[in-house]
C-alpha cells in the first residue's frame, strides 16, 4: 500500500522513482488516487483539485517517473542519464517553472505552487530531480544491492549498500549468515553454497 511504502531515498525524487519496485514490478501508482495519497502523505498537498482527466494526470506522473529512474539509474550505475530522460525532464521542468512562483523563505527563496493545483506533485518531484541533478550530491547516489531502489549513501564512509536496514539490510545480512552456514565444515572444493532467497 502507498502510504506505507517506506521513504528512504534522500531526496524526493528519488522516493517517487522507488514507487515502484521489484521485477515483476510491483506498481505502486494504480490511480491517480494513489498518487494523491502518496502526495499527501509527503506534505506536497493539502486539498488536491480533482483534475479533470485522472487517468491523463497519473499517465502524466508515470511518465515523469520513468524519466527520473532512467536518469539516476544511470548516474548511479556511472553512466550518461539517456538523451530521451533528460529531455522530458526537461519539459516538465519548464512546466512546473511557468505554473510556479517564487515565494521568500528562512534565507532565500524557493518555488512554490497554487495549492489547488492538481499536478503540484509533479513540480515539486521535477524540482527535486532538477536540483539533485545540478547541485548533487550525486557522488553518493547508489542502487540497493537487495532490491531496484535508488538512494543517497548519507553513511560518513559512504558504505552503505542497501536501502534501508529494516528491509533489505537486514535481508542481506540473512542471506550472508545463511551463506556463511552453508559453507560451514565443507571441504574445500565442494562446490558453491546453496543459492537462497
Amino acid at each position: 500500500m502507498i502510504t506505507g511504502l517506506e521513504l528512504v531515498g534522500g531526496a524526493l525524487a528519488l522516493d517517487f522513482a522507488n514507487t515502484r519496485e521489484g521485477d515483476p514490478e510491483p506498481e505502486h501508482l494504480r490511480e491517480h488516487a494513489d498518487l494523491v495519497a502518496w502526495g499527501a502523505r509527503l506534505g506536497l498537498i493539502g486539498r488536491a483539485a480533482r483534475p479533470a482527466d485522472p487517468q491523463r494526470a497519473l499517465e502524466r506522473a508515470l511518465r515523469l517517473r520513468t524519466a527520473v529512474d532512467a536518469t539516476f539509474r544511470a548516474v548511479a550505475g556511472g553512466g550518461e542519464p539517456p538523451a530521451e530522460a533528460l529531455a522530458a525532464l526537461r519539459a516538465f521542468e519548464a512546466e512546473a517553472v511557468a505554473r510556479g512562483r517564487l515565494v521568500a523563505t528562512d534565507g532565500g527563496f524557493d518555488w512554490t505552487w497554487d495549492a489547488d493545483d492538481p499536478e503540484r506533485i509533479l513540480w515539486a518531484v521535477t524540482r527535486s530531480a532538477v536540483d539533485l541533478l545540478r547541485t548533487g550530491p550525486l557522488d553518493r547516489l547508489k542502487t540497493c544491492a537487495v532490491c531496484p531502489w535508488l538512494f543517497l549513501d548519507g553513511s560518513r564512509n559512504r558504505s552503505r549498500r542497501w536501502c534501508s536496514m529494516n528491509e533489505c539490510g537486514g535481508r542481506l545480512k540473512m542471506r550472508r549468515y545463511r551463506a556463511r552456514r552453508a559453507t560451514a565444515g565443507r571441504p574445500p572444493g565442494s562446490g558453491s553454497p546453496p543459492r537462497t532467497s
